[in-house]
Parts: C-alpha cells; sequence; structure tokens
C-alpha cells in the first residue's frame, strides 16, 4: 500500500512538473512571437489562422529562412507551440489579449449571409468555353503568403496588370457598360467570357459569374486575379485561346498542390515542385491573349497569333524568342523588348534556393499606362512607358522636289522594330496609336497638321490611326466586343515589319527659308471619350506617349 501512494505522488508531481515545463515553455513562445513576429504582422492578422502544429512549424521556419537573425531553429519551435495552443487545428479558439478576431475564410472575407456561391449558369450553352473542373475558393493560397519565401517576385507582381486584372476600374465600368448592351444568348455569353479571364477563380468557383453581378462583394482572393497560385497550378491547355487550361490546386495552405515552374531542381518544403514545359513557351500566355467572341468566335485578341506567325518564332528552340523573353526580362532599368538588350537577371526565385543565372521578372508589363488605383502602380506604369518608347522606329523620306506654290509630298515609315506581336495588340480596338505630322515654315508657322489632339482629347478624325474596327451584324462599327460578328478594318503594323505613309501639303509662296517636317508615333490605351463615358466625373486624363519621333529639314527651290 506503501508503495501505491508513492507512486501516486510520484506521479502528481511529473504531471505538475511537465505542466509548469509546459507553460513556462509556452510563455517563452509567447515573448518570442511578440517580439519578433508582431513587428510585421499584425495580431489580428496572425490569429486568424488556425493550423495543424506541423503547418505553424512551416510557417514559422520559413519566416526563420527569410531572416535568420530574429530566432533561432529551437525558439521557433517553441513560437510554433504557442501558436498551435491559441490556434491549433484541433484546439479550441482562445481569446488573445483584448483582440477576438472574427472567424475568416481562407479569402480574407468574413462568413455570413452577404457572400454565397452561385450556380453556373453558362456551363451547359457555352459552346464549350466554359466546361471546366469546378474549383473552390479554400483551395488556393493567398499570395502575401508566397512572399514569405519569394519576396522580390511578390513585389514585382504586387501593382501589376495581372494583380489588377480585376481591379481595373477601367476594366470593371466598361464591362458593366458592355453587358447593359448584350441581349442575345450568344452576346450574354461572350460578356461573360470577361469575367473568366479577369477573375477567374470567381468564376470557376461560380462566385462571380456575370459583369451584372455585385464586383464589390467578392472573396478577398478573387481580388487579387491572376496570382501566384493561380498561373503556378495550371496543368493542362485545352486550346491555346479563351482561357481553356486546367488546374490542379491543392488544399490550402495546410496541403498545397505542386506549384508548377520554369526549374527542374526547386525544393521546397512548403509546397512539392514540378518542371513545366508550358511555363516557360508562349502557348502559355496564349491561353489568355488569345481571345475569339465566345458565340461566333470572331478574332477579339489575337496576340498569341501574332506571334506564332511572326519572325520571333523562328521554329528553331534555339533562336525562337518567346513572349517570356521580353515581357519576364524587363527590368526598371531594361526595357527587353525586339530592339534592345534583353540580359539575364540573375538572383534568386526563393529565399531559401540556390542563386540562379535567371530568374524570370514578373512585372507583366504591357502598353498600359493609365493613372491612378487600380491600374497598376506607378512603377509599372513608368516600365509600360518605358517599352513602348522601345517598340517601334519612324523615318521621315523626302519625295520629289519641294517649290513655292506648289504641291509637295513627303513620306513617313512606321516601323515595328521592338515588339514580337502587331502594333498596337491586345485590345485593339479600343487602343489608340496615331501618327502627328506638323510642317512648319522657317519662322516656325504651322503650313500642315494631321493627328493632332484638341482640348477635349479627341484625336483629329483625319490622323492615320493604326487599330482594327469590330463591326454588329448589320455591318456597323461597334466598340461594344459583346455585339461584335465581324472585322470591319485590321490596320496594324506587324512584326519587324513596316508600312508607308503618304502626306500631300501645299507649299504657300511666301515661304522664306526651309521646311521642317516633324513626325511622331504616339499612343494612348483608349479614347479619352470611352474612358469618361464609363468612368465619368472619375475619370482621369489619358496620357498619351510619344513612342518614336524623327524630323527632318527640307531645302525650298524658287
Amino acid at each position: 500500500m506503501r508503495n501505491f501512494f508513492f507512486g501516486i505522488i510520484c506521479f502528481i508531481t511529473l504531471c505538475t512538473l511537465l505542466t509548469n515545463t509546459s507553460s513556462a515553455r509556452s510563455n517563452q513562445g509567447k515573448a518570442l512571437f511578440e517580439k519578433n513576429c508582431i513587428p510585421c504582422h499584425s495580431l489580428a492578422k496572425s490569429m486568424n489562422k488556425i493550423k495543424t502544429m506541423d503547418s505553424w512549424k512551416k510557417v514559422v521556419e520559413r519566416m526563420r529562412r527569410k531572416n535568420t537573425k530574429l530566432y533561432s531553429k529551437e525558439e521557433g519551435d517553441e513560437i510554433a507551440e504557442y501558436l498551435y495552443s491559441v490556434r491549433g487545428k484541433k484546439g479550441k479558439k482562445k481569446k488573445v489579449g483584448k483582440i477576438t478576431p472574427k472567424k475568416k475564410s481562407h479569402s480574407g472575407v468574413s462568413k455570413g449571409p452577404s457572400y454565397t456561391q452561385k450556380k453556373l449558369s453558362v456551363t451547359k450553352n457555352g459552346n464549350g468555353h466554359f466546361n471546366f473542373k469546378k474549383l473552390d475558393i479554400h483551395q488556393f493560397i493567398e499570395p502575401d503568403q508566397c512572399a514569405g519565401c519569394h519576396d522580390e517576385i511578390f513585389k514585382q507582381w504586387t501593382g501589376s496588370m495581372h494583380n489588377n486584372s480585376f481591379n481595373d476600374p477601367f476594366w470593371k465600368a466598361t464591362t458593366k457598360l458592355f453587358a447593359e448592351e448584350a441581349k442575345t444568348k450568344g452576346e450574354i455569353v461572350e460578356i461573360k467570357m470577361c469575367i473568366k479571364c479577369h477573375a477567374p477563380l470567381g468564376f470557376r468557383s461560380d462566385t462571380i459569374t456575370s459583369p451584372k453581378d455585385d464586383f464589390n462583394n467578392v472573396p478577398g482572393i478573387i481580388k487579387q486575379g491572376l496570382f501566384c497560385n493561380w498561373c503556378h497550378n495550371i496543368s493542362e491547355a485545352k486550346s491555346i485561346e479563351n482561357a481553356d487550361y486546367e488546374l490542379a490546386p491543392g488544399n490550402g495552405e495546410d496541403d498545397p498542390s505542386t506549384m508548377l515552374g520554369p526549374f527542374d531542381d526547386s525544393i521546397s518544403d512548403f509546397h512539392p515542385s514540378k518542371f513545366s514545359k508550358l511555363h516557360t513557351k508562349s502557348e502559355f500566355c496564349g491561353l489568355c491573349h488569345n481571345v475569339s467572341h465566345g458565340h461566333n468566335l470572331t478574332p477579339i485578341e489575337s496576340t498569341y497569333e501574332e506571334w506564332k506567325k511572326g519572325p520571333y518564332n523562328t521554329g528553331d528552340p534555339k533562336t525562337t524568342v518567346h513572349c517570356q523573353d521580353c515581357h519576364m526580362r524587363q527590368t526598371p532599368s531594361v526595357a527587353s523588348t525586339g530592339k534592345t538588350e534583353r540580359p539575364d537577371n540573375p538572383g534568386f526565385a526563393c529565399i531559401t534556393g540556390p542563386k540562379r543565372a535567371h530568374i524570370p521578372t514578373h512585372y507583366f508589363v504591357g502598353g498600359n499606362t493609365i493613372p491612378g488605383e487600380g491600374f497598376g502602380n506607378k512603377l509599372h506604369q513608368t516600365m509600360a512607358t518605358h517599352r513602348l518608347k522601345n517598340a517601334a522606329d519612324l523615318e521621315i523620306i523626302e519625295s520629289g522636289n519641294y517649290r513655292k506654290s506648289s504641291m509637295a509630298v513627303i513620306k513617313v515609315k512606321v516601323i515595328n522594330s521592338g515588339a514580337g506581336h502587331y502594333l498596337p495588340t491586345g485590345m485593339s480596338e479600343i487602343r489608340q496609336m496615331w501618327l502627328d505630322i506638323k510642317v512648319k515654315d522657317g519662322a516656325n508657322r504651322v503650313i500642315f497638321s494631321s493627328g493632332s489632339v484638341d482640348k477635349d482629347g479627341k484625336v483629329d478624325p483625319e490622323a492615320v490611326m493604326y487599330n482594327t474596327v469590330l463591326g454588329n451584324s448589320k455591318g456597323e462599327p461597334i466598340i461594344n466586343i459583346a455585339l461584335a460578328d465581324r472585322v470591319l478594318k485590321d490596320y496594324r503594323i506587324p512584326p519587324k515589319g513596316y508600312v508607308m505613309e503618304n502626306y500631300s501639303f501645299f507649299i504657300p509662296g511666301y515661304i522664306h527659308g526651309s521646311l521642317t517636317v516633324e513626325a511622331t508615333l504616339r499612343y494612348r490605351s483608349s479614347s479619352q471619350a470611352l474612358v469618361n463615358r464609363a468612368l465619368k466625373d472619375k475619370a482621369p486624363k489619358l496620357p498619351i506617349i510619344d513612342m518614336a519621333k524623327a524630323s527632318v529639314s527640307i531645302d525650298i527651290n524658287s
């Protein structure tokens, strides 16, 4: 009996010691957490996560590797144990200090009656465009989680047009404007395609399926547009157009998917990794940057086809220049176009990975220079301007004799020297690229002009405009892509190609000295009129980019 009571006393003592040790370790973990984590991560945000012990350890270790001076591996384990004690997946939620965070979904949006997923109404009548596997938003990882290891890439992507594919105010407004005019079944199918491309997770999760839905009540991760865990999950290209691909997602942070990318030796303790040849080819970009009307297949965007049929696609892997070789090599100091150098970008894809000879950049810069919130940040706009200024060249060619009181001709050669696709490309029915020509006498008086812009932002209707014009079923010009039935005009400049423009003008008899001819190739992301119509009093004044300039002095014969 004495031995029995002695055993009970020893057991109680051991439990007390373990409890005290555990309590001390928990307090130490809490102190380490508050010292090292709270300065960068808010308490509410940190405590909003519910994870397993293994998941917390991965998160804490990921942060430690980002800055090994913060805490040791052993201290990291203490932080993870503390976090698990208050936010363990199998434990009960405990009050932390004075903050009791609201329960949120993985997307960062509170669950409640204001947000419900809807059944997709177009999967059976979308001409095959909407036949894809249904996804759930909780299968995906917020991009700021990726920043823990891929901080430089995350910084480049943040504020890009890929990041803002859904947030872009001009896209939102014009899409809703076009949706109001879409009446037929085919027109409605096409306008819903806009959501499929610009908010792909929203569409494939049945969360938001039409421009007529509420754009404000959308879960946070969907607002991230084309984010890391989306693009690096694309596993199958069914056809190279209209976002016709499939994904292989995981189950959120605790069970992440295999990330697909350009390296065959990537190792991560957070997610599986695998080389994807698709991610290194223009076909990957063509999945979204080749768009035809969802009902009648009228070409809307043909950037990939323009590249595929152009001179940059040589058919030889050693000499072919893919989309990524320009658009994923650009840095703030290097435009990386067809007429510039396209140097390697050495660095680290991951803070724990090896230094590599080239890391594809993730600025994803095109020709969008619209200022303001949601249009991309200032850096991306500056880089877009740099790219535009390295895409084309102009040459002025004299033609015949130039005499007083007689007609004269000047030729302007417009060369696509830097783009791997047509100039302009993308939504070229909305983009504006035109020639501004001025002929001045010796007193700097303008005797001929074409392509000027008035005080309201309207381009001279007689200007040479490089664009496409869509038509409806009656053959009438329209701007609404949902109503498009045909292409009425396609006057653009192919890659490494040129066009020659002829200008006739009269030389007055009073001219003294020589003439000066100035030519400027100008670009604007949209007409000012369309932006004003869509955004009304919130419409910004669109910047006009001078892509290329040339001038000559011409002597006048008596």
